[in-house]
């Protein structure tokens, strides 16, 4: 029995994956891969030249040196693997007909292939996870088995993340409240200009419970070519609501499962304000793995390997390698507020 090779795996898992990430659609169209174990994303502007180092091991350390800081994090590694069970390799799988049209070699097939979707899928979840977290708390810990928690810190401002308190908080307000001035004030602490507002449920809830909001949101403008496509295939847990002025109203209720729970990647009563041509980056350390070595595939951003081991009885695996770290490169550009609690 042969098993599939890195080139085969990975047109299964480009053509069947159907999830996609809203803050990763939306805000993290580059990809970086690395030939290395370190990549490095200089961002140079007139104050400081920041360069930011991953390696796919462990750790992290911050060296400034008058005027210059070099953000040094090494990404934790994310294998997501599954056994190709014999079992089902002899059962009727899920919408075949009765008494079984399928030889075990397909099911084994049509296994592997399942089992390639979920561990992208898994490795999809954690990088979304990590650009939503990069945005609405300016960083996110990276941390694993065998691997000590790092906290990765992109310097947001603090006038960048808001927090509003008594008295101004949205849930104390009438519904004759206009948030116009408040939304204008946010948008002015972006050091670039702002063109969409994604916000969770429960705040556009109390967002779109003011009269004033429901008479001035543009419900009947279509969304931009740029917005459209990062919506694209979102299904039921993203919305795009219109207009408000120039700026687009997303709602989402995206979510991830973690210890087989089903977790929101927005908090709470949370608003991020953004802009769709930010150019954040997927950056990836360099697959640390023999077989990638020799097969020439270290610098990529999957590495899905199948293999058989000769144990008593034999055992087949599937696996997906990947070492990423999601990078704002504009992080003071976006300005996230909490509006209740």
């Amino acid at each position: 029995m042969n098993t599939f090779d890195t080139a085969d795996l990975l047109g299964v898992v480009e053509k069947k994956s159907k999830f996609r990430a809203l803050f990763l659609a939306m805000f993290f169209p580059q990809v970086f891969n690395s030939d290395s174990e370190e990549i490095k994303l200089d961002e140079l502007d007139e104050d400081i030249d920041i360069a930011i180092t991953v390696s796919p091991i462990v750790g992290g350390k911050v060296i400034a040196d008058q005027g210059h800081s070099t953000n040094s994090f090494k990404a934790a590694y994310v294998k997501p693997k599954h056994e190709v069970s014999v079992k089902k390799t002899m059962k009727r799988r899920a919408g075949e007909r009765l008494g079984g049209e399928l030889t075990m070699a397909e099911r084994r097939e049509a296994q592997i292939s399942e089992n390639l979707i979920k561990e992208d899928l898994a490795i999809q979840q954690y990088e979304e996870k990590q650009a939503v977290d990069s945005i609405v708390h300016g960083g996110y810990i990276v941390e694993g088995e065998g691997y000590p928690a790092q906290q990765v810190d992109f310097a947001q401002r603090a006038g960048n993340n808001v927090t509003l308190g008594p008295g101004e908080r949205w849930t104390e307000k009438s519904e004759t409240y206009d948030p116009t001035s408040d939304i204008t004030e946010w948008c002015s602490e972006s050091d670039g200009m702002i063109n969409v507002m994604v916000m969770d449920s429960k705040a556009w809830a109390l967002f779109y419970g003011f009269k004033p909001v429901q008479q001035k949101l543009d419900s009947k403008r279509g969304s931009t070519a740029t917005l459209e496509t990062a919506l694209k295939n979102l299904g039921e847990t993203v919305s795009f609501k219109g207009y408000f002025g120039d700026v687009a109203v997303v709602v989402t209720q995206h979510n991830y499962h973690e210890d087989g729970a089903k977790k929101r990647y927005m908090p709470d009563y949370c608003i991020v304000f953004g802009n769709t041509n930010n150019q954040g980056v997927r950056a990836y350390g360099a697959i640390q793995d023999i077989n990638a070595v020799r097969e020439g595939m270290t610098e990529i951003d999957r590495y899905p390997r199948n293999w058989i081991t000769q144990d008593d009885p034999a055992r087949e695996f599937t696996m997906i390698q990947s070492a990423p770290l999601m990078v704002p490169m504009n992080i003071n550009d976006f300005v996230v507020v909490t509006v209740g609690q």
